[in-house]
């Protein structure tokens, strides 16, 4: 309730409906009830296409954002100064590691010029090592705990995927078991 506290005099009442719970008893019923006149989603292409399924028995319109692949594009001119600039392009670049699986719009890969890839790629990795991972609640944590056991399941599976294609990793690379027992991934 405190994000309805926050707007409540920006948005006139019943503008934005919050619903919480699960796929059966929250998504689909409002995906599919005549009450309904838009839909918006964001989350995994399986869930998506099964509340585009529920829209379309009452013919209501669905914007969706099934995340992707999320790249970063860095041209030369980046880095053609040690400033602000050059330093927000390597804080994009690691936002890859701030991620506990809930970030649809997560970089996933960075396409960088050769000709600034060796500078960008260290100071890339010197930011990311200085990650705190911690408890999801400590003042001090930039990465807690991942979202589900499925999610870190996941990402393990991706860096194995990754080192069978050849990929070196440069920063962590396994589980870092935190916290008495939260589950996270060193990147």
């Amino acid at each position: 309730m405190v994000l309805m506290e926050l707007i409540q005099d920006l948005l006139p009442a019943g503008v934005l409906n919050i619903v919480t719970g699960f796929g059966p008893e929250a998504g689909k019923p409002l995906a599919s009830s005549p009450r309904v006149a838009k839909v918006a989603f964001t989350g995994e292409t399986t869930t998506g296409r099964l509340i585009m399924q529920y829209a379309s028995e009452n013919l209501i319109p669905v914007t969706m954002e099934l995340g992707g692949k999320s790249p970063n594009i860095f041209m030369p001119s980046i880095a053609d100064a040690d400033d602000e600039f050059f330093d927000k392009c390597i804080e994009g670049a690691v936002m890859f590691a701030l991620n506990q699986g809930e970030v649809c719009t997560c970089p996933s890969r960075i396409l960088v010029h050769e000709s600034v890839a060796d500078r960008l790629l260290e100071r890339v990795v010197e930011r990311t090592k200085a990650i705190k991972m911690g408890h999801p609640l400590a003042e001090d944590t930039m990465m807690g705990a991942q979202a589900s056991n499925d999610q870190f399941e996941k990402i393990l599976s991706y860096m194995d995927i990754g080192r069978q294609e050849g990929a070196e990793v440069l920063v962590g690379g396994g589980p870092a078991n935190l916290n008495s027992g939260l589950k996270t991934v060193t990147m």
